[in-house]
């Protein structure tokens, strides 16, 4: 591969998706883990921001980031993959455990930094609309197509039934109760699972039912979801992942990674610096026009389209079960984002780089399913063997990893470090870990119980 352009300088690619055997990387039963090339600059600057005295998870923050980036750009940037157009849509469900994921903390930094760059969008052109934020409520398709509606001319003989409809097609849907979409969609006639597919795919929303004419051409709408891992498992089935509305989602596991009792809000000069970094790159996105459409093509550096070709076959690769079925959309998920990142650093051609950090999303989406449908992360007890883990870090205060061979052999060591995970995890955390130097020049991690 040809060197990388200095702008990713410093970057180390993830682990090659062809050379991910069985038994690499985490371990099902562990949390998943981002790498660090999934946060870029801008990205970074937000999520340390809102992390630094929150109790919010860095991949929370970072996806309510790009959800807001995509829908404040609108339909102007793409890119051909074929014949097809592909714009920037990304739809996200954040899972996590009800109240201690902190799946809404993680909406307010992101949220009220896009408010102070909309506003300042606003100052630079006094004809901008403001951008939509819609707190959830999804029940019918014709509600949703509602929003967005088209004019509509009055009645030729009454002169009734006009509507001016809404001329801004932008629409971020926040749907802190995911479990309900997933309810409605059940129901007899409900065309909700219809008009969301049909959303993400940029298609013009036409319900046409007896009790609703409207249309809404160009829609632009993009869609969180927040829900618990027990929900998801329990209310989606395989046919919500085969009729592809699950699979238009990228689903992410979170969870609450440390306590901060009294939590600070972020300077107000950080936040407007953030916000005037986030107007550039959307007002550089957008040409200054975000109701435009295909104004503004993204296509890949040729480093990028080799480093693409080499890394597609293990990409696209079929799979089995339920990470095959949710997992169907990830290469245009793949592209989707790399234009993204592109983007929001102000380039409209796509780098090595930016594939990188977005194969790193894809990955961390295929670890979120494979721990969601291989545990009961949810469940409020803990499993057997991962009280007895904590135990032993009970009764051996300090204990490194291999000292627990003491009690379990090798075989097992994979058990042992997802349950120290969800110790580690667990809400509050039951253990802490310590990294000590003093052992002959080695870094040992130790784990030690919290004292409640």
């Amino acid at each position: 591969m040809s060197a990388l352009p200095e702008h990713f300088d410093g970057f180390t690619p993830p682990p090659r998706h062809a050379s991910q055997a069985e038994g690499d990387g985490p371990s099902p039963l562990a949390p998943p883990v981002m790498a660090p090339q999934g946060f870029i600059d801008l990205l970074r600057g937000i999520v340390d921001a809102a992390c630094a005295n929150s109790e919010a998870h860095p991949v929370a923050v970072a996806v309510n980031v790009v959800a807001l980036f995509c829908c404040a750009i609108g339909r102007g940037p793409y890119q051909r993959i074929g014949d097809a157009i592909s714009h920037a849509r990304a739809f996200a469900l954040i899972v996590g455990k009800s109240g201690k994921a902190r799946k809404g903390t993680a909406e307010h930094t992101p949220r009220e930094v896009f408010r102070r760059a909309d506003a300042i969008l606003r100052r630079r052109s006094q004809s901008l609309d403001r951008l939509r934020i819609h707190a959830g409520g999804l029940s019918s398709g014709e509600g949703v197509a509602y929003a967005i509606r088209d004019a509509r001319e009055p009645d030729e003989k009454t002169g009734k039934g006009g509507d001016p409809g809404v001329n801004d097609k932008r629409l971020m849907v926040i749907e802190s109760e995911f479990a309900n979409v997933l309810a409605q969609v059940k129901r007899e006639g409900n065309i909700l699972s219809a008009t969301i597919r049909n959303m993400w795919d940029g298609r013009d929303v036409e319900p046409l039912t007896k009790t609703s004419q409207l249309t809404a051409t160009r829609p632009h709408v993009v869609i969180i979801g927040h829900i618990t891992g027990h929900e998801l498992r329990e209310k989606s089935t395989e046919n919500d992942a085969a009729n592809g509305l699950l699979n238009r989602f990228m689903i992410l596991h979170v969870h609450r990674p440390k306590l901060v009792p009294l939590p600070k809000p972020t300077p107000e000069a950080k936040l407007d610096a953030l916000a005037e970094q986030l107007a550039d790159a959307i007002e550089y996105a957008t040409d200054g026009n975000p109701h435009g459409n295909n104004s503004h093509e993204v296509q890949m550096t040729p480093e990028a389209e080799a480093y693409w070709c080499d890394e597609y076959e293990a990409l696209t690769q079929d799979r089995d079960g339920k990470v095959g079925s949710l997992m169907a959309r990830s290469e245009v998920y793949a592209r989707m984002l790399a234009m993204v990142f592109c983007l929001m650093e102000k380039r409209s051609a796509i780098e090595v780089g930016d594939l990188w950090a977005a194969l790193a999303w894809v990955d961390y989406w295929r670890q979120s399913i494979t721990y969601m449908f291989s545990t009961g992360e949810d469940e409020t007890e803990l499993d057997d063997f991962t009280k007895a883990v904590h135990q032993r870090v009970m009764d051996a205060p300090g204990i490194k990893l291999s000292e627990m061979q003491e009690l379990w052999n090798r075989k097992r060591i994979p058990e042992v470090k997802a349950s120290l995970e969800t110790l580690l995890n667990w809400a509050p955390p039951l253990i802490e870990m310590r990294k000590d130097s003093n052992t002959g020049g080695r870094v040992a991690q130790r784990y030690y119980p919290v004292c409640m």
